[in-house]
Formats: C-alpha cells, structure tokens, sequence
C-alpha cells in the first residue's frame, strides 16, 4: 500500500515490513512528522502477531537513518 500525496522525492519515508514483504510506505514532509510515524507504526507491529517478523524503516532522502527491531540495522 502507497500512503503517499507528495509529488516529488519526499524528504522521509516510512516503511512498514511484514514477513519480508512491503505492506506499507509513506512520505513524510518533516522529521518530526517521520519519527512520529515511525513510532506509531512499531506500536503497531508491536500488537501484531509474533508468529510474522515485523520491520520499520526511516529513511531520509533515500538512506536509511532508522530501523526497528534494532537488530535488523
């Protein structure tokens, strides 16, 4: 799912990975508004199913500046 109304290269995104698989990617304009997402999607993943590995991504004009579980950096 694309979770995104910006039109050009978006300064964060926000990736949510399930299994291994992309479910979720969003463009945020502002870093606070990328780390508040970035929580809230492990929140999330938090509350989900442990039998599926769960990963979130903040990246930062295309390089990744955070991931959750940390182990996964």
């Amino acid at each position: 799912m694309e979770a995104s109304d910006l039109k050009q290269h978006p300064p964060f995104r926000v990736i949510t990975s399930r299994d291994g698989h992309e479910v979720i990617s969003e463009d945020v304009e502002t870093e606070i508004a990328a780390r508040t997402r970035f929580a809230s999607a492990i929140d999330l993943c938090k509350t989900r199913d442990d039998a599926h590995s769960h990963r979130v991504t903040l990246q930062s004009a295309g390089a990744t500046i955070a991931v959750w579980p940390e182990a996964c950096a």
